[in-house]
């Protein structure tokens, strides 16, 4: 008789293995089917949630076409050979904010322009990056590269003159993660969280019965293991009536935060009616020209408020709660 080879010990073990699941309880066998299942799941979820996770919109389109006055449409090129779009706006005054704004998810930047058009007003410098798949910005988008893009553009500012102190990072959503990290790794002159999170991979757990591990998660964005780290002050901002991110993750947040840090609770705004002028008058522009002023030559001086002029139909009506809107909003 000749030895027996790895081909056939392979196939015996396939016939005991059938044998034994044909003999197991019913019970036992679709036990291990729905086992089978979910750890299929956990799979394609591990390769595929960048792409589950991210709404990409690449229609590119000039801030000149949005309204938004004297910014420019800029390219950054990236260290792995991918083109970044950048609205960008000098500041009027050299001590004045240069705003570096990292959106969140689905919405690319014309769809912030009236947001914008507030910084455009206010004589402020404004960066605003395009993350990858973005706006005309190449490539897919990551955490890792977010993080690495958002670096590379305040890096970029720094070298062209932009005093660091004068950097108040803006990170809205989804790009409060990124925001979050950029201030814990630059010396930034201040952080402004637009509805933030405290972990993104927890907020999703949480809302799956915690039905997915840990370690499942590539796209992380822990913000509350950073926030420690940044030593800039920091403005929280947040609409009581967030229902894709509850205040209470946002809260958790700026209560971890150990530097000099400021609340502001947006009575009837969910997650998207931040967007107002009232906010910006009321809580952001005295932030931001604050923190631009500690590292200043002279204190800037800006004693009136910012009308924005231009209402597009696209966001001419800020979702707001209808039971609380603003007078001025009614108004308009």
């Amino acid at each position: 008789m000749g030895m027996e080879t790895g081909m056939d010990r392979f196939a015996r073990g396939c016939e005991a293995a059938w044998r034994a699941w044909q003999s197991a309880p019913d019970a036992v066998r679709y036990g291990a089917l729905i086992l089978l299942a979910i750890y299929a799941l956990w799979l394609v979820l591990f390769f595929t949630q960048r792409r589950i996770l991210y709404f990409t919109d690449p229609t590119r389109i000039h801030p000149s076409d949005c309204g938004v006055e004297r910014t420019q449409e800029t390219e950054l090129a990236t260290p792995d050979g991918q083109t970044l779009v950048i609205w960008r706006a000098e500041a009027l005054d050299p001590d004045l904010p240069h705003i570096l704004y990292l959106h969140g998810n689905r919405r690319a930047l014309w769809r912030r322009a009236r947001f914008f058009r507030l910084f455009i007003a206010s004589d402020w410098g404004l960066s605003a990056l395009a993350h990858r798949g973005f706006n005309g910005s190449t490539g897919r988008p990551s955490e890792t590269a977010n993080v690495a893009d958002a670096i590379n553009v305040f890096d970029a500012l720094v070298a062209d003159g932009v005093r660091p102190g004068r950097i108040v990072v803006y990170g809205e959503s989804l790009g409060s993660g990124t925001a979050v990290q950029l201030a814990a790794a630059r010396p930034v002159g201040g952080l402004i969280l637009h509805a933030p999170y405290d972990s993104f991979r927890d907020i999703v757990r949480s809302r799956t019965a915690w039905l997915l591990p840990r370690a499942l998660f590539r796209e992380r964005y822990d913000s509350i293991r950073q926030i420690g780290q940044v030593k800039a002050p920091l403005l929280w901002i947040h609409g009581d009536k967030d229902r894709l991110i509850p205040q209470g993750r946002g809260r958790r947040l700026y209560d971890a935060a150990l530097s000099t840090k400021f609340a502001a609770l947006v009575k009837g705004a969910n997650h998207f009616g931040i967007y107002t002028q009232a906010v910006f008058n009321q809580h952001i522009r005295f932030f931001a020209e604050a923190c631009a002023s500690l590292n200043a030559r002279e204190r800037p001086t800006r004693n009136v408020s910012v009308i924005d002029p231009v209402l597009p139909r696209e966001d001419a009506k800020p979702e707001l709660s209808k039971r609380r809107v603003p007078v001025d909003l009614k108004q308009r």
